[in-house]
């Protein structure tokens, strides 16, 4: 009956009522991509009056496997909750870090796309890409880099092809894995690491604030948000790469109780709140739904099984 009583108000084209509540699991500490998506689109459906209450659960541990193997062997009683992740997910799995994968779980609707960058602080003496391409070509150790996921996982990966498209032999370079974009920053500005390779939308703010200063981005042209810097393809390192975000459910969903997900997805992108959140964190709509989002993130792991296999992070 909630099934359809909420697709006849979509064809209404009216506000969609609102809901039981919503749990959100998220494999991060606060502060990273995971944890501003998450509370992003939870504000935006609760906005919305289409789920409310939404609650957080922030689960780290085993680089998100623990959330993970907690939300599939616990699916029964998931039935209200969606668990959120990205491309990392399809890493460790490739990489045998994760004994489940996607296809455990009910592919609900990817949300955003992020571009890394390759940021340091504000008073380092490190003023370009290529000063730092120099400075790691001619003193490897001497730099500490990191990341907020572990090695040969997403911030890893997106640093080692810049590195390897520029002639730096990556496994000579330090790299110090966080878990999160949150805590990665946080080390980054303590200086406990020298470069960050996060994502954009985890920089934004200390941009704005003067704390940190961005080399390079890893997308195909400049970013509205921060137009004077340029892309690593601009400096010689021809490097494109975006960490998807999405929601998934849990095994045993209906295909029914999916569509319902899906539709209050859909309401929930058309909310100014959420529109709002975009343009903060300077994310690309991502808007694929179900077996679109299931094929998307087929292609997307034989193109990371391939990168992978040829960075010899996977055999």
């Amino acid at each position: 009956m909630r099934t359809l009583l909420l697709l006849i108000c979509l064809s209404a084209s009216a506000a969609l009522p609102a809901a039981e509540p919503l749990h959100l699991l998220i494999p991060a500490g606060p502060g990273g991509g995971l944890d501003s998506t998450a509370r992003a689109i939870g504000n935006a459906l609760q906005a919305g009056d289409i789920r409310a209450p939404v609650s957080y659960e922030n689960m780290t541990g085993g680089g998100g496997g623990r959330a993970l193997g907690y939300f599939v062997e616990t699916a029964e009683r998931q039935q209200d909750s969606l668990l959120i992740n990205s491309t990392p997910l399809i890493v460790r799995s490739l990489q045998g870090l994760f004994p489940q994968s996607y296809r455990d779980l009910v592919p609900v609707a990817a949300l955003v796309a992020e571009y890394n960058v390759i940021a340091v602080r504000a008073d380092s003496a490190i003023q370009s890409w290529p000063e730092l391409v120099a400075t790691l070509t001619r003193a490897p150790r001497s730099i500490t880099t990191g990341g907020g996921s572990v090695r040969g996982s997403l911030d890893h990966v997106v640093l080692v092809l810049a590195l390897d498209a520029v002639g730096v032999e990556p496994r000579s370079v330090r790299y110090l894995p966080y878990d999160g974009g949150g805590k990665a920053m946080l080390a980054l500005l303590g200086g406990e690491i020298d470069v960050l390779s996060t994502g954009l939308g985890e920089t934004l703010s200390y941009v704005t604030s003067g704390d940190v200063r961005v080399l390079g981005i890893a997308s195909e042209a400049r970013s509205d948000q921060l137009p004077e810097v340029p892309t690593l393809s601009e400096q010689g390192a021809d490097v494109v790469f975006a960490n998807w975000r999405g929601l998934f459910a849990a095994p045993g969903t209906t295909s029914a109780d999916a569509a319902v997900l899906i539709a209050e997805v859909e309401a929930a992108r058309q909310q100014p709140a959420w529109k709002q959140s975009l343009a903060r964190y300077g994310w690309s709509n991502l808007t694929l739904n179900g077996a679109d989002f299931t094929g998307y993130l087929e292609r997307q792991e034989n193109q990371l099984r391939t990168i992978l296999t040829e960075l010899g992070f996977i055999r």
